[in-house]
C-alpha cells in the first residue's frame, strides 16, 4: 500500500513546516520532547492555524474548508514539531455533518467560525443509561410552538465547560422504536437552563462533564435535518470521529523519546545490555506506527472519494487506541518507576508526560465505541461475517 501526495499537498507541508519552525522554534527533524501535560492551551495556537486556512475538514471553499487529507498533513506536522494537540470537535465531527444535513443558514452561521478556530463545541451523546447503546438515550425534546423544550442529562461530555455550542442528540418521539425517534440539535451553551458539573478522570483533570438540560428553549431552526431522522446523522458522525480523533501520530514524540532514552542509557550511544526485550518492543512499536499511518491514510482516502469507509474507520480506531496503550506500557518498562511519577516531581521524565499518557489513553478504547464494538464492525461490515 502506497500513498502519494500531490504537488499542492507537498507545498502545503512545506508551508506548515515553515510556520511551525517560526512559531515553535523547532525543525522537522528536531525530535521535540513529549509535550508536558500542562501544555494544553491549544485554542490560541489553533486560531493561528485557522487564520491560514488550515483547519477545514472537506467542506467547500466558501466556508473556509480544505480536503480531509490536507487536514491530516497539517496535524501530522504539528505533532512532529511538538505543537499542542487540537480538541476541535466542531470542525472534525460537526462540520461534515452540517454540510451533509444542515440548512444553508446553519452552514453560514457555524462553518466559517469552525474553520477559523474561533468556536468551541461539545457532543451531547452519552447518558447514564446510554453509553455504547446510543439509541437508548432518554433526553427529551418536546416541540412547543417554534421552540423545542429540551430536558435530560448527558455525561462524559468533553469540554462542555468551555464550549459555545453542544451538538445534542435528543428523543423527539418517545413512542417510536428507539432508533427512529431521535433528532439532532445545535444548542447554545449559554442558556440559563444548562448546568455543567465537572467529572474528573484518572488524572484528576476536569476534561469531562455532566451536563443537565432543564427545559432549555431551542429554536426549531436549530434542529439539524428532519425530525426523528437523527439516527442516521449520528451513525455517520461516528465513522468520521474514529478517523479524525484517534490518530497514532499524536504519540509519535513519545516513541522517538523512548528510543533516544534507551540508546543513551549507557552513555556511549549503545543500548543497555539487559534491555533486549525492551529493544524488541520499541522496534515493534516503530513498525506498528507505520501500520497505523497506512490504516489512517486508507480510511481518509475512502472518505475523500465518498466511498464506504466504516470498516476502515473501525480499524483505525481499534488499532490506534490499543497501540497507544502498548506504547505507554512500554514507556513504563523503559523508564522504570520514574515513568510513573506525575507532573510536579523533579524526577519525572519529560515533566510527567509518561504517567499523563499512561492514564489518559485508557479512555480512548472506550470513547466513540469500545474495542469490542470496533471488532464487531470490522467483522460485519469489513469481512462480511454474520452474527451467530
Amino acid at each position: 500500500m502506497e500513498f502519494r501526495f500531490s504537488p499542492q499537498q507537498q507545498q502545503l507541508r512545506r508551508e506548515v513546516c515553515a510556520f511551525l519552525q517560526e512559531e515553535l522554534g523547532t525543525r522537522h527533524d528536531s525530535d521535540p520532547e513529549p509535550f508536558p501535560p500542562t501544555y494544553l492551551h491549544y485554542k490560541p495556537f489553533e486560531a493561528k492555524l485557522g487564520q491560514r486556512g488550515w483547519l477545514g475538514l472537506s467542506w467547500p471553499a466558501e466556508y473556509g474548508g480544505r480536503p480531509l487529507l490536507d487536514q491530516f498533513i497539517v496535524e501530522e506536522e504539528v505533532a512532529i514539531h511538538g505543537g499542542p494537540s487540537s480538541d476541535a470537535i466542531g470542525r472534525v465531527i460537526v462540520a461534515p455533518l452540517l454540510l451533509a444535513h444542515g440548512s444553508e443558514e446553519q452552514k453560514r452561521q457555524h462553518l466559517p467560525a469552525m474553520a477559523q478556530g474561533t468556536s468551541a463545541w461539545c457532543l451531547g451523546y452519552t447518558e447514564p443509561e446510554a453509553g455504547s447503546d446510543l439509541a437508548s438515550l432518554q433526553t427529551r425534546a418536546l416541540l412547543q410552538g417554534d421552540d423545542y423544550l429540551i430536558s435530560g442529562r448527558k455525561v462524559f461530555t468533553s469540554g462542555a465547560e468551555a464550549s459555545d455550542y453542544c451538538w445534542l442528540a435528543a428523543r423527539t418521539d418517545p413512542s417510536a422504536p428507539k432508533q427512529q425517534g431521535i433528532s439532532v440539535f445545535i444548542v447554545p451553551m449559554n442558556d440559563a437552563g444548562i448546568e455543567v458539573r465537572p467529572l474528573y478522570n484518572l488524572l484528576d483533570k476536569h476534561w469531562f462533564n455532566e451536563v443537565i438540560f432543564d427545559n432549555v428553549h431551542v429554536p426549531r431552526f436549530n434542529r439539524v435535518g428532519e425530525e426523528n431522522q437523527g439516527w442516521q446523522i449520528l451513525i455517520s458522525a461516528l465513522g468520521v470521529e474514529r478517523i479524525t480523533i484517534y490518530r497514532a501520530f499524536v504519540h509519535l514524540r513519545m516513541l522517538r523519546a523512548l528510543i533516544r532514552y534507551a540508546k543513551a542509557a549507557q552513555g556511549d550511544g549503545s543500548v543497555r545490555t539487559a534491555g533486549a526485550r525492551i529493544n524488541q518492543r520499541l522496534a515493534e512499536l516503530a513498525v506498528e506506527f507505520e501500520v497505523a499511518q497506512l490504516l489512517l491514510y486508507r480510511a481518509v482516502q475512502l472518505y475523500d472519494r465518498g466511498e464506504e469507509f466504516w470498516a476502515q474507520a473501525a480499524m483505525v480506531k481499534l488499532f490506534n487506541t490499543e497501540l497507544a496503550q502498548r506504547l505507554y506500557q512500554t514507556a513504563i518498562e523503559v523508564t522504570g518507576l520514574f515513568g510513573s511519577l506525575r507532573e510536579g516531581s523533579r524526577y519525572a521524565p519529560w515533566l510527567g508526560a509518561i504517567a499523563h499518557g499512561y492514564l489518559s489513553v485508557v479512555q480512548d478504547t472506550i470513547g466513540a465505541g469500545t474495542s469490542e464494538i470496533q471488532r464487531d464492525i470490522i467483522a460485519l461490515r469489513g469481512l462480511g461475517l454474520t452474527r451467530g
